[in-house]
Formats: structure tokens, C-alpha cells, sequence
């Protein structure tokens, strides 16, 4: 028997990086979860990785009949809801001059379109069963750096989202964000390779522990907000950052 014994969760972006190492500790530490994402193929691989105690869903996260599928999923595979995590995200480099409408358009979808959606669809059920919500922000939105902007304001969104939510949903349901430094994930990796901004290294050169996080690090970020551990913990942003901002 682990922590989450019992519990059940979605957890967006859950087929790779961040959220499939979300998912997996939280399967290894006993709950079930609905892993959501766009990329049918490689979800289903995930989940079967995870084996009987993972499900999942395929769409985009910013459409309400995801959510509310995840979530109907997630009554079905485990009989309720008790975390949601909304980890999905993507991070486009690009001065604004060579921003794109769909560009634009994409980034706020992605990051803070989705955690709306999938908010507004798991509030209800979550009330009923005093749950917790865990969103995904980042370094970006408090630490100005040129190519960023678009992603950046999304992030900041996500914060202030999540703060208004914690009133919200307060006593019965926590919100909190982790905003998470540079992360070494296959999307990462494959961006510093390929960014002409100079922006994710921007980013990672001012870190005082000189490092990129490990997806794991910020996986047990998410996981204690999630938990019981943090229950007197609500509308708060946790910096996982290497000290990239001391608060």
C-alpha cells in the first residue's frame, strides 16, 4: 500500500517527460490514473507500461469533451477523482516579430487553455471528494527572457489561475502550481539543439545549481502537492527551479 492507496488521477501530457513520470510514481505509490494526451500511439504505450492500474484517453486538452471523457474515464477505471494534475504543455521559442496567430494561438491552448478545461470539468467531482488540484507553470513566467514571451504570459496565466482557483475551491478542493525550472526531457533536449534564441540556455546558464532538473525532481514537486502532506497548502506556487528564483 502506498500514499495514494485508493486514489485516482488524471494527469495530462501523461504519455511522456514529466507527466509520465507524474503518473508512474503515483501508480507506484498505489493509485490509479488516466493518462491524457493528443498522441494516441504513444499513450497507448504508456499505459500499457503502467499496466492494469493505467487508462487513457487521446484528444486535444484544450477541448471540453477531453475533459469531460477523462473524467468520466477516471469514474469508471477508478470510481471517483482525487487529483488532477494538468501537466500537458508545450514550449515554443520565437521573438515576437516572428510570432505567429497559430503559433500564439497553440501556446495559450496548450498551457493554460487546458488547465481550464480540464479544471472546470474536474471541479464537481473533486468538491465532492475533497481533492487536489496540481497545475504546471514555469521559471518563464517570472524570469523575463527574450524568445519566451508567448509561453511566458501562458505560464503567468496558469499562476494567477491557479491562485483565484485555491479560493474557489477552498475548504474542499486544494489548487497549487509547480513552477518548474529547465527540465531534462526528450523535448527539451531536442530544443536546445534547435533554438536560434538562446532562450532555454539563457535560462539554464542562471541557475545557482548549474543544472537542469531530472523529470523526477519535479515529479515529487507535484506529488506532495498532491498528497496529503501538503493539506494545509492551497493557491501557493512551488519553485522547483534550482534557485533559477528565490521567493
Amino acid at each position: 500500500m502506498g500514499e495514494f492507496a485508493g486514489k485516482t488521477a488524471i494527469v495530462t501530457g501523461g504519455s511522456r517527460g514529466i507527466g509520465l513520470t507524474v503518473a508512474t510514481l503515483l501508480v507506484e505509490r498505489g493509485a490509479r490514473v488516466v493518462l491524457v494526451g493528443r498522441d494516441e500511439v504513444t499513450l497507448a504505450s504508456a499505459a500499457e507500461a503502467l499496466g492494469e492500474a493505467a487508462a487513457m484517453i487521446a484528444g486535444d486538452i484544450a477541448q471540453a469533451d477531453t475533459a469531460s471523457r477523462a473524467v468520466a474515464r477516471a469514474i469508471d477505471h477508478g470510481g471517483g477523482l482525487d487529483i488532477l494534475a494538468n501537466i500537458a504543455g508545450i514550449f515554443p521559442t520565437a521573438r515576437i516579430e516572428e510570432t505567429s496567430d497559430a503559433l500564439y494561438a497553440d501556446t495559450i491552448a496548450a498551457n493554460l487553455t487546458g488547465t481550464m478545461t480540464f479544471c472546470r470539468a474536474a471541479f464537481p467531482i473533486l468538491r465532492d471528494r475533497c481533492g487536489a488540484i496540481v497545475n504546471m507553470s514555469s521559471t518563464a513566467a517570472r524570469f523575463p527572457t527574450p524568445g519566451l514571451s508567448i509561453y511566458a504570459a501562458a505560464k503567468a496565466g496558469v499562476e494567477a489561475f491557479t491562485r483565484a482557483l485555491g479560493a474557489e475551491g477552498a475548504p474542499h478542493i486544494r489548487v497549487n502550481a509547480v513552477s518548474a525550472g529547465p527540465t531534462r526531457t526528450e523535448t527539451v533536449d531536442a530544443l536546445m539543439a534547435s533554438d536560434t534564441t538562446g532562450a532555454v540556455r539563457a535560462v539554464t546558464s542562471a541557475l545557482p545549481l548549474g543544472r537542469l532538473a531530472e523529470p523526477r525532481e519535479i515529479a515529487e514537486a507535484v506529488l506532495f502537492l498532491a498528497s496529503p502532506r501538503a493539506s494545509f497548502i492551497t493557491g501557493q506556487i512551488l519553485h522547483a527551479n534550482g534557485g533559477g528564483l528565490m521567493a
